[in-house]
Formats: structure tokens, sequence, C-alpha cells
């Protein structure tokens, strides 16, 4: 075609002495300079692949421009009817910043420029040259728009429509305002088999004083379906030129092809309401948004996507480098729509998306995460696009899963389901289509994001007490229930061989449950060692009825796992203690759980990463495997602070709270936090003590230190009408020293410091010194409040045994002497003596 214009730009020149009256129409940036136009597409591949680049700062001023004129001219979601009024000011006033053009969104387009018509006269050929004097000009200011439309059960919805107006006349000279100019438009088909069909009325030709009277011109195209198949998609390009009704017709490009274009549809799956299909065009190269308000019905599935965007290391799967999860327009990693007719390729894929996150949610939340059909598993991205939990994993190259999931309530969850959906009808994504998702508070103003609550949720309390120094006696080693588990690890088929942690709970019905983290299960070898084959996983539970053990792990009965399936590579979980919670007629195990992560080569390479509540059923304990919870909660979480250390049940407590002891991790002088939850269910509200500022506080952050010295795992149980701390001293690496520290209040302060027990098996000069390969540690002390025996002691007590000799080999110390890594059983005494040396019934706590 525009061989053609061109061959027209040079005809034969008149011979005419005299010459001939002549006119040319040109245009020009609005500040003068040349227009520069882009390459028009070749075929249909560079057709298909264009798209308005813009960087996030000029995608949001757009945004923001898009939206203001919906406020001001109430114009609704694009969902059916004709195209609707329009003023060409929102064209004149779009944000173009040095663009000739502007693809608003999918329904508009945008153009402006300066358009000056020159006449000639004493023209021998065509103008500016050829011996051509110019009389005189008119310039006028050109808005060109195009309108999109979509309409219901209507094929001849597939239309498009292009208006240019040409207002504010300036004339210079006296240029002949009867010399007649035409604008012609050109729809050109990229797609075999579309054609694009004029409507009848389209272009204008006028005298340059019609113009400048009544300067509009408009055009419409509908594409008939033809022999298209499937979603019966058209790519389409418009151009614009103008032409001058003199001796020498000059033609102008006002608008070129590669500007502007737009693709209709008949996309099956683009039903509203559902069922009935729709039909539509709109201008494809643009990334459109959805604009999410965090309006109260979606605030929580809102709090997840943006959460994903802006701090998805915090989301869950967790990975070991940093999530980039993508759909923000800060990222500029847009998402592309996923869509397709039931039982097609696209809706397999999105199936594949559903069932990754809902076991990914199985995984990361429990079994039961729905709780009664009362929570959805919503996934982000959403499982409709193509960064979805299946296929985003199948095209990330790093390994790292760059999504999130999380159980939300189903009303939430559904209701955001609906918006987005009402959003891709009322844009028309299709298929393939790239968007962004851009999450705003209620009114539509920039969303602050997730704030953390803040300041004292209750005050602090310290009660009084007669506390005295206490004074240990009659330890006893080798205490029950030590020899119980030796001779089960000796016979056991399949069951505990050796484990530390070492909790315990005692059960409604008088057994005690056992909990252990790393856990070899057997069956250990005739001579008693263990073959290097034996199965070794991150946490365990152990039944025990009077002598009779039974161990309880997850996994299928071939398939020995954890009680809590790591999240993700290179994570696992190690559990902490555990107490029973009862709710609405059922009691329930719950445990609370840290998740580690190992980031290098070395043995000790690996880092805390987050604290969650594992609740589980004790309807099954009878069942040896396939103990997974029923629920995990995630707990707010400073990376290095563990929670779990130790609890103290309400029923212990004497104030109707549940105290949960953490530390703050450090190779010594390891630190005490303390937390609380109103009742027993340790998925409630927590409170974090902050002596100095005051009381209990509603943030974890905001958490302090109260006791330096503690280890990772101690306990804190009833003392004399006060409260006692065991634990492994860590002033010192690996210390064999386990002290205990008393205080008149739960939370302390835990002073009156006083030496329990020396572990006589760690250091050079131990009880396995020149026995082992590697060094031996012990470590993890506690005191078991399943076994107080009405508090008074005595108190039983247990530690772990290990050796840093890594290796799976028969000659390693682990399958060498399977006796290593046990838990040691202790008995002792604590009572107070003489005289009341210190109340703590005023000070920090």
């Amino acid at each position: 075609m525009f061989s053609v214009l061109l061959s027209l730009m040079a005809p034969e020149a008149h011979a005419q002495e005299e010459g001939e009256s002549a006119g040319q129409f040109t245009v020009t940036n609005l500040d003068g300079s040349p227009i520069r136009w882009p390459e028009a597409p070749n075929n249909l591949k560079e057709r298909a692949k264009r798209s308005q680049q813009e960087a996030p700062a000029r995608l949001l001023k757009r945004n923001k421009y898009v939206e203001k004129i919906q406020q001001d001219e109430e114009i609704g979601p694009r969902i059916a009817g004709d195209f609707p009024s329009a003023s060409m000011t929102d064209c004149y006033n779009a944000p173009y910043d040095g663009r000739i053009s502007l693809t608003m969104s999918h329904w508009q387009w945008c153009s402006t420029f300066i358009g000056s018509y020159s006449s000639y006269e004493k023209c021998k050929g065509p103008p500016p040259g050829n011996g051509c004097v110019e009389i005189g000009s008119v310039q006028f200011r050109v808005g060109i728009m195009g309108q999109g439309h979509q309409d219901k059960n209507d094929r001849g919805a597939r239309k498009a429509r292009y208006w240019m107006q040409l207002d504010q006349p300036k004339i210079f000279n006296a240029p002949r305002l009867t010399d007649k100019l035409s604008f012609t438009g050109l729809c050109t088909s990229f797609s075999t088999g579309a054609r694009c069909e004029d409507a009848p009325g389209n272009g204008r030709t006028d005298t340059l004083a019609g113009w400048m009277a009544a300067g509009h011109v408009d055009w419409e195209y509908t594409s008939p379906e033809g022999s298209l198949t499937g979603e019966k998609k058209a790519l389409f390009e418009f151009s614009i030129t103008s032409m001058v009704a003199q001796e020498y017709p000059v033609p102008g490009i006002v608008i070129p092809p590669g500007i502007t274009g737009f693709r209709c549809d008949s996309a099956p799956y683009m039903k509203w309401p559902v069922a009935i299909p729709s039909y539509g065009c709109v201008f494809d190269g643009v990334i459109s948004t959805w604009r999410f308000r965090a309006t109260p019905d979606v605030a929580e599935t809102a709090k997840h996507v943006w959460t994903a965007q802006f701090k998805p290391n915090l989301t869950r799967p967790p990975s070991v480098d940093n999530k980039k999860t993508p759909g923000s327009v800060q990222s500029g990693m847009p998402l592309e729509r996923l869509a397709g007719e039931a039982g097609s390729e696209n809706d397999v894929l999105h199936g594949k998306n559903r069932d990754k996150s809902i076991a990914t949610c199985k995984t990361n939340f429990g079994q039961s995460y729905s709780r009664g059909k009362t929570r959805d598993c919503d996934e982000y991205p959403m499982a409709s696009t193509r960064e979805g939990a299946w296929t985003g994993d199948v095209q990330s190259e790093d390994g790292t899963s760059h999504f999130s999931v999380k159980p939300l309530p189903s009303d939430d969850n559904q209701a955001a389901g609906r918006l987005l959906n009402d959003f891709y009808l009322a844009e028309r994504i299709i298929n393939g289509d790239d968007f962004y998702v851009d999450v705003r508070a209620a009114d539509g103003s920039e969303y602050s994001g997730v704030e953390e609550p803040a300041g004292v949720s209750s005050p602090l309390s310290n009660r009084s007490c007669d506390l005295r120094q206490p004074v240990v006696s009659g330890v006893k080693t080798d205490a029950a229930p030590e020899k119980t588990f030796l001779d089960y690890a000796k016979t056991t088929p399949d069951g505990w061989t050796g484990g530390d942690s070492t909790y315990s709970v005692k059960l409604p019905d008088g057994r005690i449950l056992w909990l252990f983290s790393d856990t070899f299960l057997g069956p250990l070898n005739n001579d008693g060692t263990r073959p290097t084959s034996a199965p070794f996983v991150n946490s365990t539970m152990v039944v025990q009825n009077g002598n009779q053990l039974t161990t309880l792990r997850g996994g299928p009965k071939t398939r020995p796992e954890g009680l809590m399936k790591p999240a993700a590579d290179k994570h696992w979980y190690w559990l902490g203690d555990g107490h029973l919670h009862k709710e609405g007629g059922t009691t329930y195990l719950q445990v609370i759980f840290q998740e580690y992560y190992k980031f290098g080569p070395g043995s000790w390479d690996f880092r805390h990463k987050a604290n969650f509540v594992a609740t589980f059923s004790l309807d099954s304990l009878g069942t040896s495997y396939g103990h997974e919870p029923l629920y995990v909660d995630p707990v707010p979480s400073t990376p290095g602070i563990g929670w779990g250390s130790a609890l103290l049940p309400s029923s212990l407590s004497g104030d109707g709270y549940t105290y949960i002891y953490g530390v703050d991790d450090a190779p010594t002088n390891k630190k005490m936090r303390v937390a609380r939850v109103k009742g027993t269910d340790l998925t409630g509200k927590w409170e974090y003590l902050n002596p100095g500022a005051g009381g209990w506080m509603r943030s974890e952050k905001q958490a302090a230190n109260v006791y330096t010295g503690i280890a990772n795992e101690y306990s804190v149980t009833p003392w004399y009408g006060g409260f006692m701390v065991v634990s492994q001293s860590s002033r010192e690496a690996f210390s064999g020293e386990i002290k205990a520290a008393v205080s008149c209040s739960p939370h302390g302060i835990f002073q009156l410091e006083t030496d329990v027990f020396r572990m006589p098996e760690p250091g050079p000069w131990g009880s396995y010194a020149g026995k082992t390969a590697g060094t031996i540690i012990s470590y993890n002390a506690h005191v078991h409040s399943s076994m107080l025996n009405g508090g008074a002691g005595p108190y039983t007590l247990s530690y772990n045994v290990n050796s840093m000799d890594s290796r799976v080999s028969s000659s390693a110390d682990h399958y060498r002497d399977p006796g290593i890594y046990k838990p040691r059983f202790i008995s002792f005494s604590m009572t107070p003596t003489g005289g009341t040396l210190r109340s703590t019934g005023k000070g920090a706590g």
C-alpha cells in the first residue's frame, strides 16, 4: 500500500509555465520537531509481540491518569454496550512523556500532535519544492482516539473505532480555504482468514474551511469471524493518510502502520454471565493492571498478594535463595493469563497449578488446613497465570519457588477470585495477555502494607513469694525411663533407636508422649551396631505405656519421614516443646516446630528461619506411620529467634496463661525470651515480654532478652510456690554444666542460680575420651513436667549426647556405637533452704 502512496508522491511534473495551485498536509510533534515513526511489523509474529514499553514509574503514571478519567467521567468497566462517549481532552492531556502515541488501556488509544495545511501557488510539481510558493497555512491541534468494544451474544461486537479531531486552527497569511483535504483510514489484517471491514461513511473529504468549522472524522471497522478457529483471534494495524485534491495530489502520512492496531477475538471462555459468550476488540499493545482494592471483604487475600509481591521471603513455601515473586508493577515482571476451554491443554495446566498449590498448602499448613472447609488455599501468582505454582516452577531456572500459598477465609478468597474474573472480563484479558496486580487501599489510595501491631498489650505484673536459695540433692543417674529406651532400641524392627530433643507430654489417659527431633530408626544389627542404611528423620514421637514404647512418624509405611515434611529443598524442621489443647470437646496435641535451612557445605552451615505451631490429632496414636499435623500455623518469627525451647502450660502457670519460652541464639551466652497466650491454644494471640517497655508487647519485634546463659532447649516448671528454669549453661561453648535458677513469676527474674549436674560425656576429658572418632557433645537439658510427682520432686531430667562425627560409615560413631545418640535421664531433688534471700515482688520480670 505504501509503495503505491510513495509512487504518488512523485507524479510526472506538469509543464505549464505559469504553474499550478497545490497544497500539503504535514504533521510534527507538539514542539514542532519532526516525528520519528517506529518500524512497522512485517509479519504476524512481529505484530503479535509488539508491546508498549514502560518503566514502572511511567506505567503507574498512566494507570493513575486512566483511573482519574474513569472517576471524572464516571466510566464503569467495559463490560457491554456500544462505544462510550469520550472527550478528546483525555488524549490531549494524556501523559505521553515524549511519545507520539499512548495506549491508555485495552479500550483506549491516543495520539496528539500538530497538523499543518499549507497552500502553494506556481507549482510545477508536488510541493514544497518544484517552484512552489507558499501563500499561507492553517495549523491545527490534532487528536486521535481509538476505542475498543465488546458485548455479549453478538458477534458484531468484534469492532473498533478511531476518530480524529482537528481543532484550535491558527491561520498564517492567506491560505486558500476552498482547498479540499481528505483523510483516509486503512485497516490491515495480519491474520490469515481474518478480514477487516469498513463501516459505511468511513473517512471524510472537505474544504479547509469545512475542517476549520468542524474538524471531526471517524472510522469504524468490524472483524467477521470468517474461517478463524479456537479463540478466533485476529490482529490488525490501522493507519491514516491525508490527500490534497489539487493538480498535484500529495498524500501525507498522518499515522503510519506500527503505531496503533487492535485485536479481535471470540474466546469461548470469556463468558458473562455464566455460559453466555462475549466478543470484542481491544488495543493489545499494552499491559493492563488489576487495581485490587483491599476492601474489608477481600482484605486477607489482598494482604497475601501484597506480602508475596513485596516481602516474598516471608511467604510459603520457603527458599534458601531470595524469592522474586512477579506481578507487581514495581517488579517489571508481569503475569501472563493462562486460559482455555474445559479439557484444553491450558485447562489441564490450570488444574496442575491448583493441585500443586493445594499440595503445598498441605505441606506447609497441615493436611486439614481448610479447617472444615472454612479456608481456601490461596495462591499467588494465581493458578490462572503462567507464573502459577506448577507452570511457574517449570519455568524457574534457579530452582526457587517464586510463588506463595496461604490458607485464607473462604468467603474472602472467593470474593477476591470473583474480582479477578471481573477484571479479566472487563479488560478482556485472554490467554497470553500480560497484566500486573496493583494492591490498593480500600479507598483506592496507596496500600500501606502489612503493619505489625505495636505497643503494650498488657501491663507487667510480678508476683511475690518467699524465694530462697535452692539446694540440689539426691542426684541419681540412669533414671527411668532410660533403660526402657535402651531395651526398645535393641529390639524394635522399625522404631526409634536414637534421637535428641526429648520433650514429653502426659496424655489424658496417663500415657506419656515423648517428642524427638533428629531420629534414627531400626532395626539395629545383631551385634548391636547400626546399619548405614538406617532411616534418619528429623522428628518422631514415642508413646510410653508403662515399659512399652511405640514409635510414631510421618510418611507412608514403606518410606519413613519426619512428622513435618520439609517445605522445600535444603529445609527441615526440629521440634520444640508441646502440650495439650482442648477445643470443642476434643483434645489435641500442639507442638512448636522450628524451621532451619542449609546455606553451605559445612556441617554447621545452617540457620534458623521460622517458627510454627503444629496441631496433631490424638485419635491415631496406635498407628506407627502417617502421623502428620492437622494444622500448621506460622507464628511471628524473627530469624535467629527460636520459640518453643520450653512451655509452661496454663494448668501449671497459676494465672491462666500458657508461657512460651524461646532463645536468641548465639555461639555462647544465648538469651531467653518469653511470650504468653491466654488459655491453651498456641495459635492464639501471643504477647511478648519486654520489662523495659513496661509489659507484654503486641509485636515479636518488641520482645526483649531477659536471661543470659540459657541453652536452645530448657524447661520451666513450678517450684515451691515459684518457678525454676533448668538449662545447660551457654556461658561457654558445649558446656557440661546444667544449672537451675528460680523466680516468683513464670517470666522471671530468674536468679539464685545453682548447679544441678555436670554431664560427664562431653569434651576431651569426658567419659568418651579416646573412644570416638568425633568430639562428643551434650545438650538439651530439661526437666519433664509430665513426671513432676505432685510438684515437689524428685524431678526427672533428660539431656542428649551426640557425636560430631557426621560420616555415614560402619566405622563412624553413630553406626559403630548406637548407644552414644540416646537421651540420659537423671533424677534429683531441689529444695529451698536457709532464710529468705530476695523477694521479687518488685523489679523487672
